[in-house]
């Protein structure tokens, strides 16, 4: 499904432009739900109906769950505003029960989401411009490794493997590995991620040289 390729909150973003294409009033994104000066939560969007009827809306790309109903419900409570959920479906039938029984109204995305071609096309547009960012930022922070990092990385399959090979211990380890994911500064570092960019990151010091 294209909407999981979306950062979440471009996600959001997205359904707030869609929510107001069919009459809702968006108020607020991201609105943080405080109590006696703690913050507690936070709602996705906050928006209005046509009859001034205020919602409290939590917005997921994936499916909804049993947990996802009732976050949504006391969000919604706590805010004096009816909960809902925008997402792909129910997870199963006792989600679904639930949101009925609490009166979490919910707008399901494969029913009402017929994508034109330049929408689709602004989407994954975004995906990718998403994909290059990542990528030339880790080329960036990866041109600076050594030879031997990038001799032992290459060689190694995982994580432990290239602390072993530094003879780190776990503690040490775990140090090098937060630090190495600072460095180079992507949402999700894998170990996979790590050697092809240091593969590239070879490549480009031969072409220097």
């Amino acid at each position: 499904m294209i909407f999981k390729a979306m950062s979440s909150r471009k996600f959001e973003d997205f359904i707030a432009d869609f929510l107001a294409k069919i009459g809702y009033k968006v108020l607020d994104k991201r609105v943080k739900i405080v109590i006696n000066n703690v913050e507690v939560g936070e709602v996705d969007i906050l928006a209005v109906d046509d009859y001034g009827r205020k919602y409290a809306i939590e917005v997921k790309s994936g499916k909804i769950d049993v947990s996802g109903i009732r976050q949504a419900y006391i969000n919604a409570k706590i805010m004096n505003a009816i909960p809902m959920i925008i997402a792909r479906g129910f997870s199963n039938d006792s989600a679904k029960t639930l949101a009925e029984e609490l009166g979490v109204k919910t707008i399901l995305l494969d029913e009402v989401f017929v994508l034109s071609h330049d929408e689709v096309k602004s989407i994954i547009e975004e995906v990718l411009y998403d994909v290059i960012n990542e990528f030339l930022n880790m080329i960036v922070s990866t041109a600076q490794f050594d030879d031997k990092f990038i001799e032992v990385a290459e060689k190694c399959d995982d994580f432990s493997c290239l602390c072993r090979e530094f003879k780190f211990n776990e503690d040490v380890c775990q140090e090098f590995i937060m630090k190495l994911k600072e460095r180079i500064n992507v949402k999700r570092l894998t170990f996979k991620k790590l050697k092809t960019y240091v593969k590239i990151c070879k490549v480009l010091k031969y072409m220097l040289k």
